[in-house]
């Protein structure tokens, strides 16, 4: 299973990197599995903007009213109506806007999970940074959590920034740094994220 596999090129990286306090941790937690998404690709990136700039606990509440609405029969095309309705679940104006944008994307909407892994990385960007609202910690989220890319280090990712000081205090954080831990990058970020949980930090 790629998880082990993972879980063991990461061992034997971190050994032979002499990372040995990050090498201890993976040691003590074992495999881990990326978690993939089971919604259709434009709700997944639908339920990502509702949980922009709020807490867990609000994203989660907002989102099951936003969920039922666009489960529901959406006009063909945007209407004030549909907008007022996303508003009261609970979004901003500007949230609607881009969640409009994603919903009435054509291309986004006819996405299947295995038309988006026949894209080069590239094109996969390039799709998702041309919908307002969508920047690159949302690529790279949707490359590991809905593609199962491998081989990803979010950089961008708050919880990230906080870990690389923990595991990496004297190295900066680059793409350039991390390049030594292909091809399980996605994977380091899941241990990367775990030590957070041990530290009790919370961001």
């Amino acid at each position: 299973m790629e998880s082990e596999q993972a879980y063991k090129g990461l061992l034997i990286l971190t050994k032979k990197y002499k990372f040995n306090e990050l090498h201890s941790h993976i040691k003590n937690i074992g495999p881990l599995k990326i978690k993939l998404s089971k919604l259709k690709f434009d709700h997944h990136l639908c339920k990502i903007i509702v949980g922009q700039q709020i807490s867990t606990k609000a994203a989660d509440a907002i989102w099951v009213r936003v969920e039922k609405i666009l489960k529901g029969r959406l006009p063909k095309k945007p209407t004030k109506n549909l907008q007022k309705k996303l508003k009261d679940a609970g979004l901003s104006a500007r949230k609607v806007d881009y969640m409009i944008g994603i919903i009435y994307n054509d291309e986004i909407r006819g996405s299947s999970r295995r038309k988006l892994k026949t894209k080069s990385t590239e094109e996969f960007s390039k799709l998702l940074l041309s919908i307002k609202g969508i920047g690159k910690w949302t690529v790279d989220m949707s490359r590991i959590f809905y593609l199962g890319d491998s081989d990803v280090m979010p950089l961008t990712d708050l919880g990230i920034i906080y870990a690389h000081k923990i595991a990496f205090p004297k190295k900066k954080i680059e793409e350039k740094f991390y390049k030594q831990f292909s091809p399980y990058n996605s994977y380091l970020s899941l241990f990367m994220w775990r030590l957070l949980e041990d530290e009790n930090l919370s961001i």
